[in-house]
């Protein structure tokens, strides 16, 4: 199952139309009726019933729907928290700082970064 697959399947859900769907996702609609058809083909159940003028979840396709928006939901979460790795505002770092001297500016620097970067776990040594 591809995300492509899932964001196909849930336009269509909540524009109840294939072409609208496919304006909305910026393709063709043709490319649409694939992925979801895949999608159902995958799955097994029909998610969609198709006439000429309408489409109505099934009742396989209304329980799919919710799950299928909080997969792509967590798939943004996700990427988003790569993306956030790679820019370095997430994991963990260790500062070492010596005694009383660094005292007053430890604490000004260290809350001035955890603001900026609250998902950092800070791991803090004193070296004496």
């Amino acid at each position: 199952m591809e995300l492509r697959h899932i964001r196909c399947f849930v336009a269509v859900a909540e524009e109840m139309h294939f072409g609208r769907a496919a304006e909305r996702l910026y393709v063709a609609q043709s490319a649409v009726s694939q992925q979801v058809k895949r999608l159902e083909q995958e799955l097994g159940v029909e998610l969609l019933t198709r006439n000429k003028r309408r489409v109505s979840l099934t009742e396989p396709g209304r329980v799919f729907l919710d799950e299928a928006r909080r997969t792509l939901w967590q798939a943004e979460k996700g990427a988003e928290a790569a993306k956030r790795a790679s820019r370095g505002q997430v994991g963990r770092i260790v500062v070492g700082f010596i005694g009383p001297t660094t005292y007053s500016i430890v604490p000004e620097v260290l809350g001035a970064y955890r603001k900026r970067f609250a998902d950092v776990e800070m791991v803090l040594h004193e070296w004496t």
